[in-house]
């Protein structure tokens, strides 16, 4: 059972998502506390770093989602932290906060097509639709920087 309880650790983001109250926003801040102490001691949030994250979150995400016995159970906030990662791949610590606004709007209001994605089963389809909002949120963080 040792092994379950590392999964579940992990897979809840530390056990933030088993906050009763928005376990996705508590899961999302970790990704940003994280995020945050990795740039602060000089680690890129490059392509290597999220596809490890993201890698591994689809594994943590299968195995806790067979742990809980429910399809994608509230608790895994794994897809939010590497959905946070991926929001800021390749941006500097100025974007935190903008890039946690976007993330969690596109997370919450899944508009299409990042709700067709929920329809994958298992640790991709946990993963996949936080993995798009992240893509998204980076795109327009990347668009106001261009035009502004």
């Amino acid at each position: 059972m040792k092994k379950a309880r590392i999964i579940k650790f992990l897979a809840t983001g530390f056990n933030s998502g088993l906050s009763p109250y928005a376990p996705g926003t508590a899961g999302t801040l970790v990704g940003l506390i994280l995020v945050w102490i990795l740039l602060a001691i000089g680690v890129a949030i490059d392509f290597p770093l999220v596809f490890i994250i993201t890698i591994a979150g689809i594994y943590l995400a299968q195995k806790a989602e067979d742990y809980y016995g429910v399809k994608d159970a509230q608790q895994i906030v794994i897809d939010e932290i590497a959905g946070f990662f991926v929001a800021m791949y390749g941006l500097g610590a100025n974007m935190l906060i903008p890039a946690f606004v976007l993330f969690r709007i596109f997370d919450i209001l899944k508009p299409p097509p990042i709700r067709n994605l929920q329809e994958f089963h298992g640790g991709v389809g946990i993963m996949l639709d936080d993995i798009l909002a992240g893509i998204i949120a980076n795109i327009l963080i990347r668009m106001v920087i261009f035009f502004v």
